[in-house]
């Protein structure tokens, strides 16, 4: 008979960071409350992202650092777990301060050579809408699956469900992606590739060759 799918480990070090990412997320709410709801209901809220480029705000401002600081640490967690559960590694620190540095390395890198790509080819207009939503979706979430984050860790609830939370929410920004884009993504497939294939593999091979 097989047992409840649960992750047997020592939870201090994730208790201590389930509290400082709480810590993050008072933060936010006291910079821009407004904002931090649209985020957490930007996945099911028409026109949050068309809005959020209007305000042509920069990306260096404190709430959208702290909003990548609470994102890349719930990244980090989810995939430990899943690292766990469907690798059977050892849930611990290390490996989850591994995966972190990783994930913060990898975001830093796309965001930058997003702005590179763009600006190298003036075409800054036709992919803002399109980077805009990848972030704004990756950032909505983050915040959908850190309550679930919670439940997984303190309850019955199994690694799987959490997972299967997780390709939901996937194929549905996935979904969006391809529907608020489609006129770029159809009428310029070939250069919406090429610029995809730039942002996804470029980070891996950046940090492939400073790791190696």
């Amino acid at each position: 008979m097989q047992a409840l799918d649960r992750i047997a480990f020592s939870n201090n070090w994730l208790t201590l960071l389930f509290v400082f990412v709480l810590v993050l997320i008072v933060f936010l709410k006291a910079i821009d409350q407004q904002k931090l709801v649209g985020y957490s209901k930007a996945l099911f809220l028409k026109g949050f992202v068309a809005k959020k480029i209007e305000e042509k705000e920069s990306f260096f401002n404190a709430f959208n650092l702290v909003l990548l600081l609470f994102s890349s640490i719930v990244y980090a967690i989810l995939i430990s777990f899943f690292a766990a559960y469907f690798l059977n590694y050892v849930l611990s620190f290390v490996l989850f301060i591994s995966i972190y540095s990783f994930v913060l390395a990898y975001l830093l890198i796309f965001i930058l050579l997003d702005k590179i790509i763009a600006s190298l080819f003036e075409i800054q207009h036709e992919v803002s809408y399109l980077f805009s939503s990848k972030t704004t979706y990756f950032y909505s979430i983050a915040l959908l699956l850190f309550p679930l984050l919670i439940v997984t860790c303190y309850s019955e609830m199994s690694t799987f469900i959490l997972f299967c939370f997780f390709i939901g929410f996937f194929l549905l920004s996935a979904l969006l992606l391809f529907l608020n884009n489609k006129n770029l993504i159809i009428n310029k497939l070939f250069y919406f590739i090429l610029y995809l294939c730039a942002l996804q593999v470029a980070p891996l091979l950046i940090i492939y060759k400073i790791t190696a």
